[in-house]
């Protein structure tokens, strides 16, 4: 039983406005390490305070270590690699159907139905694209140019028509697309400032550019996480989208799927 008469000098703790009699059940109240006070087997005391700096608090950490869940194995290097091509492509399913064969040329046909300011300035867009992309691209990259302005319209017309001029929106998309396939440097060898002088832009491409990459990626994980890149795989701005990337860069993307795939099997035979 609890002697609540005795009226001796309680610790510090004991008078603090927190402290109430009862109050073990309270972990919010007091802490981990609880001293008990018996006088002939019966119990006068009971307070709380912290276990750190006491000299309990080796057994505190022993607990803590027995608790404590294993850390988990580090994630093996082929399942980084998958995870990285599946940020760039779009998902596991679309690193599987990934190939190296060059992207269909649909043409362009704006969508039918349009107001008139949109008509005018997709075509606006699209005649800035071609024109950058006979300059300094591949006819290739001018299909993604393509595409890439259609899925934007499709997904988020906003970003088409908020685009301070065609030129932001035309240098915008090929900000990202190119970057998506390794057309800037460092990966490759053309300079960002070409495309600005190219449309005249006062700031750097870069700017719309990242508000078109959030309009292609939407809601999407597309491993920002740059540090996940495998060694040897190219320095890419992850879309999400293979639809978008060339036949050169899908190929190296196929080139790290292959071996990470076979380190996958190869670990698999030795379990």
């Amino acid at each position: 039983m609890y002697d609540e008469t005795y009226a001796g000098d309680y610790p510090w703790w004991r008078h603090d406005p927190a402290y109430e009699v009862g109050a073990l059940t309270d972990r919010t109240v007091l802490d981990r390490l609880t001293h008990l006070v018996l006088v002939d087997g019966r119990l006068v005391d009971v307070w709380t305070e912290p276990v750190r700096g006491t000299r309990w608090q080796p057994h505190a950490d022993r607990f803590d270590a027995e608790r404590r869940p294993p850390a988990p194995p580090p994630t093996p290097r082929w399942q980084r690699a998958l995870d990285w091509l599946a940020g760039v492509c779009g998902g596991p399913a679309a690193v599987r159907a990934l190939d190296a064969e060059p992207l269909s040329d649909d043409g362009w046909a704006p969508p039918p139905d349009l107001e008139p300011g949109d008509h005018g300035r997709l075509e606006a867009a699209h005649d800035l694209l071609a024109a950058v992309a006979e300059r300094w691209f591949s006819p290739e990259d001018l299909v993604a140019f393509r595409r890439a302005l259609l899925r934007l319209w499709q997904e988020d017309p906003d970003t088409v028509r908020h685009a301070p001029t065609a030129a932001h929106l035309a240098g915008g998309i090929c900000w990202a697309v190119g970057k998506a396939n390794g057309c800037f440097h460092p990966q490759g060898g053309l300079r960002i400032g070409l495309l600005k002088d190219a449309l005249d832009l006062h700031p750097s491409p870069s700017t719309y550019g990242a508000v078109v990459r959030r309009a292609l990626v939407g809601y999407r994980s597309c491993g920002e996480d740059q540090r996940s890149r495998p060694d040897g795989a190219p320095t890419l701005l992850p879309l999400g989208r293979a639809d978008l990337l060339t036949s050169t860069t899908r190929a190296q993307l196929v080139a790290v799927r292959r071996r990470a795939e076979a380190a996958r099997d190869a670990e698999a035979r030795a379990a």
